[in-house]
């Protein structure tokens, strides 16, 4: 099972350009819009991603779910690199990114429970295993976290990263369902006395890109 794309263009918004083109593809006669939010050759720094872009564009070509893919670390040593986590829910104090500047609006922050369950069965049909739950933490970025920061957010969060916050706040504004599949490549600063290095960290994110593009092209094709 494969995807092809069909199309590809630059797409332009109120809050500026997207990190990437938008690439439309196809997968058995199902289409699906992608944009990379790190760009084309992961460049754009967690703290530079123009979220609002990102997601007004795929907004605007009618997507109605948007699941977001990227890395975490595990805050918990239960959660075993590589591994894949579903979460049900997640906390960013430090980044509320927002479309409501003009008018006072607010929206009830959640993960669609129904998109979560489809990706859970998505992954279970192919026969791989997920962590179904948890919370996800997001912090500013680019940096990697203190151990001090740490040993307090996994008192409260399962797994850290820089991204699902603002991608699931802003597509909600928007009125789009949202869920999130997180490649957790790495333990977080100090948890199994692990010191995480980036470079390490996209070697093993390596080994769950085959996993995590299955369970997706699997959920665009039949859910």
């Amino acid at each position: 099972m494969g995807a092809d794309i069909i199309d590809e263009f630059e797409a332009e918004t109120p809050y500026g350009k997207p990190s990437s083109k938008v690439q439309i593809i196809e997968v058995n006669g199902r289409k699906a819009s992608f944009i990379r939010r790190h760009g084309p050759e992961h460049t754009i720094p967690p703290h530079m991603i123009n979220h609002r872009a990102n997601i007004y564009a795929l907004h605007s070509l009618g997507v109605k779910n948007l699941i977001s893919i990227g890395s975490v670390g595990s805050l918990k040593e239960g959660i075993k690199p590589p591994a894949i986590v579903i979460p049900e829910d997640y906390i960013s104090p430090f980044r509320v990114d927002t479309f409501f500047d003009d008018k006072v609006e607010h929206i009830t922050p959640e993960m669609d429970d129904a998109l979560r369950n489809d990706l859970r069965e998505s992954a279970l049909s192919l026969g791989i295993e997920v962590h179904f739950g948890g919370v996800y933490l997001q912090t500013l970025g680019p940096r990697l976290e203190t151990k001090a920061e740490i040993r307090m957010y996994s008192r409260f969060a399962d797994i850290v990263g820089m991204t699902v916050g603002s991608e699931a706040t802003l597509s909600q504004e928007i009125g789009m369902r949202f869920a999130a599949i997180c490649s957790v490549d790495n333990y977080a600063h100090g948890i199994g006395g692990e010191v995480p290095e980036f470079r390490e960290i996209l070697e093993r994110s390596k080994i769950n890109q085959e996993r995590t593009k299955a369970i997706v092209l699997n959920f665009i094709e039949k859910y």
